[in-house]
Parts: C-alpha cells; sequence; structure tokens
C-alpha cells in the first residue's frame, strides 16, 4: 500500500520535471529577460516623470530591482505564448509565417504583462499623491475642499494618461526587443526542445 503512495507521488513529479525539461530555456529566458529590462525602463521612466515623489530614488537600482521581480511573470508569459504557439503553429507548413505569428504572440503577452505592471505603479502613485494632497488640504494648506478635489482629478488624469502613452511605448518597445532577438537567434524561435 505504501509503495503504490509513493509511486503514486513519483509519477506526477516525474512528468512535471518532463515536461519543465521540454521548455526551451534558451529561447524562454533571453526573450523574457529583454522583455522584463524594456517594460521596466518605461515603468521607472514615468514614475520619474509623474509618479509619486515617495517612489523616487535612484532610478537604475530601481530599474534593475523592479525588472528582477517581474522575470518570473515575464518568463511565465513567454513559455504560455511558445505553448500556444507550439498547439496552434507547430504543424504549419509555411516556417516564416510561424515564426511571425510566435513572435507577435510573444509580444503580445509581454506587452499585457508589462501594462499591468504599468497601470498597477500608476494607480499606487495615484494613491500616495491622493493621499498627500489630502493631509495638505486637512492642515488648511491647501484652501476649500474644492481644489482638493480639483488637484485629485488633475492628478488623476495625469495618471491615466501616462499609462496610456506607456502602454503603447511598451507595445512598440516590445516589438522591437522581440524582433531584435528573433534576429540573434538567427530567424529562429525553438517551440519546444523535442519540436521534429
Amino acid at each position: 500500500m505504501s509503495t503504490m503512495s509513493t509511486n503514486a507521488g513519483i509519477e506526477p513529479r516525474s512528468k512535471l520535471l518532463a515536461r519543465l525539461s521540454d521548455i526551451p530555456w534558451l529561447t524562454v529566458l533571453p526573450l523574457a529577460v529583454a522583455m522584463a529590462l524594456a517594460d521596466g525602463y518605461w515603468l521607472i521612466s514615468l514614475r520619474g516623470a509623474v509618479g509619486a515623489i515617495e517612489r523616487s530614488g535612484h532610478p537604475t537600482s530601481s530599474w534593475l530591482q523592479e525588472s528582477a521581480l517581474a522575470l518570473p511573470i515575464f518568463v511565465l508569459a513567454v513559455i504560455g505564448a511558445l505553448a500556444l504557439a507550439n498547439r496552434w503553429f507547430a504543424s504549419a507548413p509555411e516556417k516564416s509565417k510561424t515564426l511571425v505569428l510566435t513572435a507577435l504572440l510573444v509580444v503580445v503577452t509581454g506587452t499585457l504583462v508589462g501594462i499591468a505592471a504599468l497601470v498597477a505603479s500608476s494607480a499606487y502613485d495615484y494613491h500616495l499623491q491622493s493621499g498627500v494632497q489630502h493631509s495638505m488640504g486637512s492642515m488648511g494648506s491647501m484652501g476649500s475642499m474644492g481644489t482638493m478635489e480639483v488637484a485629485n482629478q488633475a492628478s488623476f488624469a495625469l495618471q491615466v494618461r501616462a499609462a496610456g502613452i506607456g502602454s503603447l511605448l511598451i507595445l512598440v518597445t516590445n516589438l522591437v526587443v522581440i524582433g531584435w532577438m528573433v534576429g540573434l537567434f538567427g530567424g529562429r524561435l525553438g517551440l519546444s526542445k523535442t519540436r521534429h
């Protein structure tokens, strides 16, 4: 009985290890790192331009730290894009069409991750900025409640505009970065290690 339960625990683990070893890590990791760094650059740049003062610091160290924190999510996004491409395009006769569609899937998934991070950062910046404005208003330094409301609306509109512009920048940057990486890979993207 104990042998049977031990084998049941080993079998799923061996399947997981087999699936992990099937992932083309030499494709996944460079793509994920490139997008995490590129998208992180825009996130930190926009935070420096319109973000909360409390979050401003050393831009280079913030960029590297936040890119490293986002890297696992970008890895999952690239793995998901390659898995979808493997399912949808693996049997496609036209290799160039498969390459372009796979690269576009990677761009889309990476861009969604980058935009989600940007929106979360903008929302947090707005929260901090409105808190500062509220505390200044309660101390009487901002004047009337209407003035504080106008300041909050202006801050919100600025964060929305910055997130919109940042989203476009992330999309264009990911298109360029992934195109450049595909060029470095010699015009190939491995969908899996065992692809025929």
